[in-house]
Order: structure tokens, then sequence, then C-alpha cells
């Protein structure tokens, strides 16, 4: 009876006491940062910090949230999409003093956490939605609900009735922007249709110009891109076509450039690594912040887009902030597969790894 007594006299204090232990044990594996420790960044890019498209973008939203912060933060541009590559930028970064990792392109993701399991004390942050060790998590923004927004106005202002998308390769994230702008372009137009174009790269001029030809020779008057750099549109301007952007706008276009759906990333790094700062980063949950956190947003729209063609891109941004979502409701894919019913939602899970099918209106250019 003693026992018993002393059991629940003394169990709950030794519970707390367990649990605080395994806590500091898990914090100081992942090496939140001491107080008065200045933390050093690295930063691994696919291409130049300069290149005025997604490269600078990273370069410039992770440099601002550093010196807001009193970071140190060390680059390495030029990094393939290898396991070599990744790992010599990574050991170089951490000779160099980085407390925290960011790699920044989709590729890297297939070997961060192998990386990061051989830099226990180093926290890593990637935007692939690779992330099982326990020192590395996902971060990324929900450009799909902004590229749902620039869909209807494609699809209101197309005359034709075809789009064109030139896509570097076929992986989840390309898939769900291209489905969301395909959404976006049938509210706006039910019968139009977005040819698709995949390059194979990133960054390849000549491929990315030539497929804008081959789009328009199918029909295609409004263009857009998931690529690095702005080619396409350039292109779309040559030959009097309209366009859309994406994720960041360096440049003055023409009226014909109608919107682009671009990312905030200083909204996105100001938030991923302040939490880190502040040790309340969770390494068991991705980050993947949208319109309700500024992450994303809808460039102004061009004068050649009508009123009522805003009034429902303001319509259907106030519908997906009040977490209706793209993906949800009843959603057919291009082979009439029912992919979502009504009162379901496609899955944060299957939005970043699984989406592997195009949504009804979406044609592959062979």
């Amino acid at each position: 009876m003693k026992g018993k007594e002393w059991a629940v006299r003394n169990l709950p204090p030794l519970l707390v006491a367990l649990i605080c232990v395994a806590l500091v044990v898990v914090i100081r594996s992942f090496q939140l940062p001491k107080t008065g420790e200045r933390v050093t960044v690295g930063c691994v890019l696919l291409g130049k910090k300069d290149d005025r498209g997604w490269n600078e973008s990273h370069y410039t939203g992770l440099s601002n949230a550093c010196r807001a912060h009193d970071c140190g933060f060390v680059v390495r541009e030029g990094v393939a999409e290898s396991e070599a590559a990744v790992s010599a930028a990574v050991r170089e970064l951490v000779g160099k003093g980085a407390n925290v990792i960011f790699l920044t392109s989709f590729g890297y993701g297939a070997c961060m956490d192998e990386i990061a399991r051989q830099y226990p004390r180093v926290a890593f942050f990637g935007i692939s939605g690779e992330g099982a060790a326990k020192n590395a998590t996902t971060y990324f923004g929900r450009l799909y609900q902004t590229r749902y927004l620039a869909g209807i106005v494609a699809g209101a202002e197309s005359k034709t009735g075809v789009l064109g998308y030139v896509a570097a390769m076929p992986i989840p994230e390309t898939h769900r922007d291209i489905n969301a702008y395909a959404l976006g372009m049938r509210v706006a137009n039910p019968r139009a249709r977005l040819i698709v174009h995949f390059t194979g790269s990133w960054d390849d001029e000549a491929a990315e110009r030539k497929s804008v030809i081959q789009l328009q020779q199918k029909g295609a008057d409004v263009i857009t891109y998931h690529e690095d750099k702005p080619y396409a549109v350039e292109e779309a301007e040559e030959w009097g076509l309209m366009s859309t952007g994406y994720d960041a706008v360096h440049e003055k276009y023409s009226d014909r450039f109608l919107t682009a759906a671009v990312y905030d990333w200083n909204v996105l790094y100001e938030k991923v690594l302040g939490d880190y700062l502040s040790g309340r980063t969770n390494f068991s949950n991705s980050y993947w912040l949208g319109l309700e956190e500024g992450a994303v947003a809808l460039h102004p729209l061009s004068p050649l887009v009508s009123e009522k063609t805003a009034l429902l891109v303001a319509q259907e941004k106030k519908r997906i902030e009040n977490d209706s979502d793209v993906f949800s409701g009843v959603i057919y894919d291009n082979r009439g597969v029912l992919r979502c019913d009504n009162g379901e939602r496609i899955s944060d899970h299957e939005l970043f790894t699984g989406m592997d099918w195009f949504a009804v209106g979406v044609v592959i250019y062979e």
C-alpha cells in the first residue's frame, strides 16, 4: 500500500522531469541558437544570386531576414541538383560556421535527409517537400492559390480559348500550379484549354523561347511559365501575345502582361528564420504559407483586364482566404477521373508530394 501511495505522490513529478529531459535532448539535437550567440545562415542556390529570377528572389528574401535578425549570411551559387554537389556546398557552408542551411531548389530534396543526418547539430530547411530527418523540414508558399487567380485572368482575356504553359519538368510542384491555373481558367471560360510544354530544365533560354513559338502555333494567345527566369514572357512580348508571370516581377512589360502569381519571400524567410532563432521551430511540421499570411500575392492587373474579370478575381480570392482553398469541391482530371468531390479537399500531403495527374482542360504538348 505504501508503494502505491509513493507512486501516486511521486509519479507525476517524475513524468514531468522525464519530459523536460527529453525536450532538452531534442532541442540540443536541433542546435537551436543559444542566447547571445550570433547565428550564421547558409544558402544553397541552383543559379546566380543576381539572375533576376528564382535564385535572386531567394537570395534577396533570405538576406533581408538575416539583416533584420543580425545573422551572418554565407551563400553557395551554381550548385547542381546532385548529392555530390549539394554535399560539397553544405560542407563548405558548415565550415564557414553555418548553424542553419536553406536548400532553395526542388531537386535538392532527394538528398536533404541524408545530408542532414551527417550534420545533426545543423538545422536544414528545404522547399522540396522532403524532410524526414529530425533536424530538417520543408518551407514553401502556396503559390497555387494565386496561380488559380492568374488563370482566371488569362482564361477571361484569351480570345482563342487556348492558353500556353512553359514548364520545367513534371513534378508535383509544377503539376499543382498547372492544375490550379487550369481550374482558374475554366472558371472564366469552361471550354478553354491549357497546352503545357515541358522543357526538362529550370533554365534553358533557347528551349523556353522555342516553346512559346510552338504553343502559339497551337493557338495559344496567353502564355505563362514555371521556370527560373521569365524568358517565356519576353518571347510572348516579342510576338504580341498576352502573358502572366511567375515568382516575381523584376521588369516592366507592356499592358499585354496581364498579371503574375508572385511570392513574397521576405514574409516566408522572416517567419521561418524568426521561428528558428526564437526556438519555435517544430521539425515535424512543414511551413506552407499562403494568401492569408501574405506569403503569395497577385501582381497588379493590367489595364487590359476588364472590371468584370477583376471582380471575379476578388470574389475567388475571398473564397480561398475563407478556407475553401483551390483544390476543394468537385474536380476531375483530364481523363475523366473524379479526384475530389463535394465537401472534400485534397490534402496538403498529396498537393506537396503526390500530385501526378492533370486537371480537366490540360493538354500535354508532345
